[in-house]
């Protein structure tokens, strides 16, 4: 009786531990980081972040928009570029920039690697990250 009291209690409170656990719905970052949506990879050259977040800055100043740039938690060299203010709850519109910060070696220059992933891809997707990047290249050069 003591035992089959025992396990009850472990069940209730698996139960209870489950629903008190977060819950995420839709796409999440997690959801996109693979090869069905990829959609293209660059490197930047002579670039780190401060300098990234500058033409990130300028731009914003000159055309009015700027995609986000967000650190990863206790990661100076991994980052986010979002197109909205907001971190979106389900990624499943939303394009996801990753970004690697490389330092300066005797080998190259600093550099910048930037991978991009979308849940849908078209002509409009590739006119949305084709205004991102532009963004971090060619700061004050508005796209539409």
């Amino acid at each position: 009786m003591v035992l089959k009291n025992c396990v009850l209690a472990l069940v209730a409170g698996s139960v209870l531990a489950g629903c008190a656990a977060p819950r995420t719905s839709g796409v999440q970052p997690e959801d996109l980081r693979n090869s069905v949506n990829f959609v293209t990879e660059t490197l930047i050259g002579d670039i780190d972040f401060p300098a990234l977040q500058r033409n990130l800055f300028q731009h914003r100043a000159a055309c009015g928009w700027a995609p986000r740039f967000v650190m990863k938690e206790r990661q100076t060299g991994y980052a986010n570029l979002f197109e909205t203010d907001e971190i979106p709850e389900s990624f499943e519109n939303t394009i996801l920039v990753d970004l690697v910060q490389y330092p300066e070696s005797w080998r190259s220059p600093k550099r910048v690697e930037i991978r991009v992933y979308s849940y849908y891809y078209n002509d409009d997707v590739q006119k949305r990250v084709d205004r991102i990047l532009s963004a971090v290249r060619q700061p004050g050069v508005c796209v539409p």
